[in-house]
């Protein structure tokens, strides 16, 4: 006699895959955070508690409509809801709140716009192509798009101004040089990374290297370092060549934005220039072996979808250092989501 599989009614184990269910539907939470957010309801609740009318008339919205999203938030304990029926922050409400020292508006407002929403839907085809999803929507790269889009560009500079003064206040204090040593932060963005090192590392001087942009687009500090003459700006692109004459190299968040064939590029014109005495830093998430770290695998498929890069671990960082002619000197991990990994020429 044959026995039959027990149907999924009659297995004892079997439960509705609840966790899956919640990940195919984690989407619908953040559009609900993103509508959020641009309708300035976080601080307003910071205020005080308000009740939904009166958030209705403030955002111009339609009240059965924006009760809805509302319950779903407090369900979600992004706000809260208290007896009398008025919305109230929750304890992560302020995080949503612009000028709080760990905001993650502008994290909500460059990841989750169309632009980089839209790419998304185009994984499956950088899965069969190698094409970068991001490239596929658009017909153009990220950085290309961001270089001829203001807005865009104003978005991502946002973000990446905030999620470098959160890490730069965990990882100065790990970086510490003498009075006298000349640091060249490599593509550092706006400067704000280069000016908290500056700012912590007393009588240091400092060079930005990065393609062009205007005075206005600088981090405020920097421009500070620059006006009294602890700063300077060099322009030009890292896959043309890197600046000799520094001390110090950082390399804060660069790698990760390419594959490796880019940033052996970067390392080599970077080489070129060099004496042999410099101490080169690589600040970066460095992912746990076999993707088991949620976080790092998740920021791994957002640099492949959106710029054609990657996330590495520590020894693939070291084997990348390697085919670039340099070797690790040691690697030490942060408070924050990042490493610092230091590096030399070899020999």
């Amino acid at each position: 006699m044959t026995a039959t599989a027990p149907t999924p009614s009659e297995h004892p184990a079997a439960v509705p895959p609840f966790k899956l269910m919640a990940q195919i539907t984690a989407y619908r939470t953040s559009q609900c955070i993103r509508a959020l957010v641009e309708l300035g309801i976080p601080a307003l609740l910071v205020e005080r508690a308000r009740s939904l009318g009166e958030l209705a008339e403030i955002t111009g919205t339609k009240p059965r409509l924006l009760e809805r999203v509302l319950r779903h938030l407090v369900n979600e304990e992004v706000i809260s809801l208290d007896a009398q029926g008025h919305y109230l922050p929750s304890p992560v409400t302020r995080h949503l709140v612009p000028g709080h020292p760990q905001s993650l508006r502008n994290w909500v407002a460059c990841e989750l716009d169309p632009l980089l929403w839209r790419s998304w839907e185009n994984l499956p085809e950088q899965l069969r192509t190698g094409t970068t999803a991001f490239d596929l929507a658009h017909g153009s790269a990220f950085f290309d798009w961001h270089a001829q889009d203001e807005a865009a560009q104003k978005r991502f500079d946002d973000q990446m101004n905030g999620a470098s003064k959160g890490i730069g206040a965990v990882v100065v204090d790990k970086l510490a040089f003498a009075p006298g040593t000349r640091i060249m932060d490599v593509g550092g963005g706006n400067g704000s990374f280069l000016a908290q090192i500056l700012d912590r590392n007393a009588e240091t001087t400092g060079t930005l290297f990065e393609l062009p942009r205007g005075v206005e687009d600088h981090d405020p500090l920097f421009e500070q370092m620059r006006s009294n003459g602890r700063a300077t700006t060099q322009n030009g692109s890292f896959f043309e060549h890197v600046p000799g004459g520094a001390d110090v190299y950082l390399f804060s968040r660069v790698f990760h934005d390419f594959d490796d064939e880019a940033a052996i590029t970067i390392l080599q014109n970077t080489s070129q220039s060099l004496s042999g005495k410099e101490r080169l830093y690589l600040i970066d998430m460095m992912t746990s072996d076999a993707a088991a770290d949620a976080r790092g695998s998740s920021q791994d498929i957002f640099m492949m979808t959106q710029l054609g890069g990657r996330e590495r671990t520590a020894d693939e960082f070291t084997e990348l250092l390697a085919k670039a002619g340099f070797e690790t000197s040691s690697i030490t991990p942060t408070a924050s989501p990042v490493s610092i990994l230091e590096f030399r020429l070899s020999g």
